[in-house]
């Protein structure tokens, strides 16, 4: 009689009891196994010890903590502040590693064709104390212009025979600040000094007190101007829902259509697009209010009709805010849409003849300038501009305002070039001290200008200060306009090598 241990017993692989039977008993079989074991157990012994082993558990480990890390992410406010640090920090490498941008898409077909006409709407506001600015911006309009539909957003509102003339075309000026109010109530906005301010200065305008309102106005106007933003945007919205591109720009602001369109060509309109200058810090980027605003209607449905609680919010927050394009911002940023840093630099907060032409962005196009604020100003600019009938470079102002640019004289040698351009009683390098060097005792404007190429891309502009010996290096160029006892000129060897560049796109 056979040992128990001695009958084949066999489960799944037929051959296995043949193969057992062939030694003396299954322990001599499963010492032998153990020797010699097949591919595929060292398959399998590899996959547990990937498993369960120390690299399977830091795998695991790591697994875990990535999902979590994703997971918390996911969950967290748009407006957290680890969010903004990182999104800022991550923003900020990105822009190091393009520093030198080249906009191929300004000349190439549009992805997304607009008629600035029947798909864009103008926002432009104003207030009591600046409306002579707005006669002026709709009298600077191009001869090109291809606008149509605009709305006039102030703090106040204008009667019969006082509303904007859009040559000859009145268009009413809404009070947004009296629909931010309504919109809070009595009960929130009575005890808030900034209403009271200006419940004394709509007073004052409807009981005729002209004088006293301006003086209200000068003295109240930026407070008042933050509970403009939110409300202006809603009134747009509710008038013009379907269009693709919303233009927030202040009365002082000049906007370069032909370099507008092929922008606003180049993207989706349904993305939440939301552009301008990038100021602030990491805390909340916003886009500067007088540089301009660009909202895709991505953009304004997701503010105005997906986060109604977001703007509710920001209305009552509106009674304390200064800024309101910071405001804005961040009530944006609570909607899950954040500013888009990518087109920054093709936005100005300077006017066209102080407009800093940087080495990153001299074959970028320019799309709005800020600070013309005097009617004769805008008036100016409206005619430099108007015959303007393709993109405008930043380096292409020189042209606009008649100023030749020297780098470009073909009989410059490079040894020439590399020698200082002079103009006498003008300012290149706008002003000094902040991102402008100054070098003291310099006794010659032609040794400011050799310090400046010795900088080589850190200097676009020099300015020598005949009577204080100063010497400022300035990383930008300005067209610059006339002054006594100066001398300065570009870095002329730094601009035609900026340029060849331009010319292969």
């Amino acid at each position: 009689m056979q040992h128990p241990s001695q009958h084949p017993v066999v489960i799944g692989d037929p051959d296995l009891g043949v193969k057992i039977m062939e030694f003396e008993n299954e322990d001599d079989f499963l010492l032998q196994q153990r020797q010699s074991p097949t591919p595929r157990q060292r398959m399998r012994a590899l996959l547990r010890q990937m498993r369960y082993g120390p690299l399977g558990r830091l795998r695991n480990a790591l697994f875990f903590l990535g999902t979590l890390l994703i997971f918390g992410w996911i969950m967290l406010p748009y407006d957290n502040v680890v969010r903004l640090g990182l999104r800022f920090n991550v923003k900020k490498f990105q822009h190091y590693l393009t520093s030198h941008p080249v906009e191929k898409w300004l000349f190439a077909p549009p992805a997304y064709p607009v008629d600035l006409g029947t798909d864009t709407v103008v926002i432009v506001k104003t207030g009591y104390g600046t409306r002579a600015r707005a006669n002026a911006w709709f009298e600077a309009l191009s001869a090109s212009n291809e606008f149509r539909d605009f709305l006039v957003i102030a703090d106040y509102a204008s009667k019969s025979g006082q509303e904007a003339n859009n040559h000859g075309t009145p268009l009413p000026i809404h009070n947004v600040v009296n629909q931010t109010l309504s919109s809070l109530g009595p009960a929130a906005s009575l005890s808030n000094s900034r209403v009271a301010k200006y419940l004394r200065f709509a007073e004052a305008i409807e009981t005729g007190k002209g004088e006293e309102a301006d003086q209200l106005a000068k003295s109240t106007g930026w407070e008042i101007d933050a509970l403009k933003f939110i409300s202006g945007l809603e009134l747009a919205y509710s008038k013009f829902p379907n269009k693709k591109w919303y233009l927030l720009v202040d009365d002082d602001t000049y906007l370069v259509q032909p370099s507008l369109k092929p922008l606003l060509s180049h993207l989706d309109s349904e993305v939440p697009y939301y552009l301008g200058n990038a100021v602030g810090d990491f805390h909340v980027r916003f886009a500067h209010g007088g540089s301009g605003i660009i909202l895709s209607q991505g953009a304004m449905s997701s503010l105005i009709l997906d986060n109604p609680h977001a703007v509710r919010n920001a209305h009552l927050e509106s009674l304390s805010e200064t800024w309101g394009d910071r405001l804005l911002a961040r009530t944006l940023i609570k909607a899950g849409v954040y500013l888009d840093e990518e087109y920054s630099h093709l936005f100005s907060g300077e006017p066209p003849w102080w407009a800093k032409i940087r080495p990153d962005r001299f074959c970028s196009p320019i799309i709005t300038f800020h600070g013309l604020g005097q009617p004769e100003k805008m008036h100016q600019a409206g005619e430099s501009f108007r015959n303007v009938s393709k993109p405008l470079l930043w380096s292409d102002i020189w042209d606009v305002y008649g100023m030749s640019r020297p780098w470009r004289q073909s009989t410059l040698t490079e040894d020439e070039l590399a020698k200082p351009i002079e103009y006498a009683n003008w300012d290149h390098a706008g002003g000094s001290g902040g991102e402008v060097a100054v070098v003291e005792g310099v006794e010659k404007a032609e040794e400011c200008g050799r310090k400046c190429y010795e900088r080589g891309s850190e200097c676009m502009a020099w300015t020598w200060e005949k009577e204080t010996k100063k010497c400022n290096l300035s990383p930008w160029m300005i067209v610059g306009e006339r002054v006594e006892g100066k001398v300065s000129g570009p870095n002329g060897k730094l601009a035609r090598e900026l340029e060849m560049v331009c010319l292969k796109y």
